[in-house]
């Protein structure tokens, strides 16, 4: 994390009044200035609805696919405040980043954006833990669908002692981390095929105690809010399991 270290955040103000909103507000966005690399980073911040049952509250920091805006998971994000989370939901694509080329290299044009993202996650966790410290930011959970779970999962491999779960939906591309220190979920769609050596085999499953979920019928572009009702409420089941009793349950319907 050393290249992270020697950043600068524009709006100071705004984040240091932001920890007093907690109590009243449910999300707040901000506008992070990572002048590092002279770059924006949007962020949602969604406050938990409950009181903690844990103190300090847990962190989860989400990351999109892409394509889908920072704030199209509330179906997720929601569920998680109602259990007592704080969730950030990170922002990857800017209006002004270059555009995948659906004729090229699809692989060679997401490796860039893969790194600018967990680049992104670096500086979100290291601002955010300044300015609320009253989180768990030593417990880090992240969690992302598609291009943003390739991104959660290149970040939780880096072997960073804060990120301690990983939960992917339907990532193709990144290997998730084959590590007892980080406790892994990934919910699979039924339409599409991971790149070979993402997904742990049975054996290392069991090893390090991963936790690998198919959903029957779900559709990888449908893991999001404008998805149907009944994937989104198995995603959350399979979600609250995990988080919840550490469990690896997978339910009787995808969507």
């Amino acid at each position: 994390m050393v290249g992270y270290r020697h950043l600068a955040v524009n709006l100071a103000v705004a984040l240091a009044a932001a920890s007093g909103l907690a109590a009243s507000a449910a999300t707040l966005d901000l506008t992070l200035q990572d002048q590092a690399r002279q770059r924006a980073v949007p962020v949602e911040l969604s406050f938990p609805a409950a009181p903690c049952t844990t103190a300090p509250c847990p962190v989860a920091l989400l990351s999109g696919g892409y394509g889908n805006g920072h704030k199209e998971y509330h179906f997720l994000v929601e569920e998680l405040n109602r259990a007592g989370w704080l969730v950030v939901s990170v922002e990857h694509q800017l209006p002004t980043d270059l555009k995948l080329d659906r004729n090229g290299d699809i692989a060679a044009q997401l490796k860039p954006m893969r790194r600018r993202g967990v680049a992104n996650l670096h500086f979100v966790q290291e601002t955010l833990s300044k300015s609320h410290p009253g989180y768990d930011w030593r417990h880090v959970t992240l969690i992302g669908h598609s291009l943003g779970g390739d991104i959660s999962a290149d970040r939780a491999s880096e072997g960073d002692p804060t990120i301690t779960r990983l939960i992917t939906l339907d990532n193709r591309r990144a290997a998730l981390p084959r590590s007892a220190a980080v406790k892994v979920l990934s919910i699979r769609a039924a339409d599409t095929q991971a790149d070979p050596g993402v997904l742990p085999d049975a054996q290392e499953q069991k090893q390090h105690c991963a936790c690998i979920v198919k959903l029957p019928g779900a559709r990888h572009n449908d893991m999001y809010d404008g998805g149907g009702a009944e994937l989104k409420a198995a995603i959350n089941r399979v979600v609250q399991a995990f988080i919840g009793k550490g469990a690896c349950e997978t339910p009787a319907a995808g969507g």
